[in-house]
């Protein structure tokens, strides 16, 4: 009897076991199947420049610890996933949803991660954004909405920008706009357009060149390295020192101007990676003069470029400096006149020598309105989130009186043909398609005495 009833007991368990298994292996099969993602429809029609700026004055995300804090001025206070009427996202890798995270019957809130501490002030773009959106919803806003952006600091830190997306995700909002976040864009862009989310301007890491959902308003930083080397020859440089910020970004931007200072048959003396911490750099400085190197090829922050040509001037070595970055205004009065026939490239019209034009006279007017004490820490970057800023109420426009989504955006932003940034830049159009490379090109730019110049026209790789 006892024998009977363990043959039964065993029967049912190897049925619940093998229950088990194909319940465990259909589930497992589901959730590993990949969902359709929406795809962006083309749609007729060109949006004119938008004549203003915009933003407004939103509550800042920290983001220190294991989580960050959230903002109180958010939208709405539902599920990164839920639209703010109820109707659930089904975007994945990189699809646009037809649900409104971010949206309200009167506002519209985007995100923007930066660093704002650390060795890196990115509160000034923050800042650019912003005074684009106060003077859009100064003029009534766009169909209705006002806008709002909410920031968090990643404080060049990538595990603080990573929970910075996930914070701004919480928060419900529609798009990335204008951010920058030098370790943080290159790991983030993958992970917050794998959500669906769209991102608009930043760094121009090369992250942001790979994604359907990603209009970069400014140049590759590769197409930067290969411009720069093209450039080196006119330059008449033959030996250079290179030195490059180590960032995560940094090897394909490196590359691509080893391979244009080879294509024109430039022999450089070494390549320095640095930190931009780094607090001395009285070793590049011997060890470039030592090498013989009759210039310096750099890719640094307007904060490191102090630093260097100090050391320079320590060593009484005054080498040819070619950089990009170069023009941030209160960085200059550190570097002094070390930094007199300097060259740079900008792929934005250089502000110093065109204040009268009426693209930079908006930009720099704004941002004296709204938030004065930014306007000397103004620079190619923050033009270029000024830009971003603008192109996002341009798609906000073409959607007109039709209900504002993620998919309705990105729709929008496609369609967004040859549009004037006010002489900012050269015409900018997108399509739909794998990536978005709108701007590929450059213009020359010199110190003459402390001024900044132009003395090309642009120049398109």
């Amino acid at each position: 009897m006892n024998s009977s009833r363990e043959r039964i007991a065993v029967i049912f368990m190897t049925a619940s076991v093998v229950m088990t298994l194909v319940l465990g292996g259909a589930v497992v099969h589901a959730l590993g199947r990949p969902a359709t993602p929406v795809v962006l429809g083309a749609r007729s029609g060109v949006s004119g420049s938008a004549s203003g700026a915009g933003a407004s004055t939103a509550t800042t995300v920290a983001a220190s610890g294991a989580s960050a804090t959230g903002s109180s001025s958010s939208a709405t206070g539902s599920s990164p996933q839920t639209a703010s009427s109820g109707a659930r996202s089904t975007s994945v890798s990189g699809g646009l949803s037809t649900a409104a995270p971010g949206v309200t019957a009167n506002t519209i809130t985007v995100g923007g991660i930066f660093d704002e501490t650390g060795p890196f002030d990115a509160t000034v773009e923050r800042d650019t954004v912003r005074a684009y959106f106060d003077t859009v919803n100064a003029q009534g806003g766009v169909n209705g909405h006002k806008l709002q952006l909410l920031d968090c600091d990643s404080g060049y830190d990538p595990a603080r920008a990573h929970q910075c997306s996930q914070q701004l995700l919480s928060e419900n909002i529609l798009a990335m706009v204008g951010w920058l976040s030098v370790s943080g864009e290159q790991p983030e862009t993958p992970y917050l357009t794998g959500q669906g989310v769209p991102v608009i301007g930043g760094l121009g890491v090369p992250a942001e060149f790979a994604s359907p959902i990603s209009w970069p308003v400014t140049d590759n930083l590769v197409t930067y390295g290969t411009a720069m080397g093209d450039h080196a020859k006119d330059l008449n440089i033959h030996a250079p020192g290179l030195v490059i910020l180590n960032a995560n970004f940094i090897a394909p931007v490196q590359q691509s101007l080893e391979d244009s200072l080879q294509h024109n048959g430039i022999a450089w003396k070494s390549v320095d990676q640095v930190d931009p911490t780094k607090p001395d750099y009285t070793d590049i400085a011997v060890k470039l003069e030592s090498e013989g190197a009759d210039s310096c090829i750099a890719a640094l922050d307007p904060f490191s470029y102090a630093r260097l040509l100090e050391a320079f001037d320590r060593q009484n070595f005054h080498p040819q400096l070619f950089g990009l970055g170069l023009d941030k205004a209160s960085a200059n009065q550190q570097y002094g006149n070390a930094v007199y026939g300097a060259q740079s490239l900008t792929p934005l019209l250089e502000p110093q020598d065109h204040q009268s034009q009426a693209g930079i006279a908006a930009y720099y007017g704004a941002v004296q309105k709204y938030y004065p004490s930014q306007v000397a820490n103004l620079d190619v970057y923050s033009e270029g989130e000024w830009v971003a800023a603008e192109v996002f109420v341009d798609a906000l426009r073409l959607i007109g009186t039709a209900p504002v989504t993620r998919q309705s955006l990105g729709t929008a932003l496609n369609s967004l043909k040859n549009v004037d940034t006010q002489g900012l830049t050269q015409p900018i159009s997108y399509a739909p398609g794998n990536t978005h490379d709108p701007n590929r090109c450059f213009q020359w730019i010199h110190n003459v005495s402390g001024t900044w110049t132009t003395y090309s026209n642009w120049n398109c790789f």
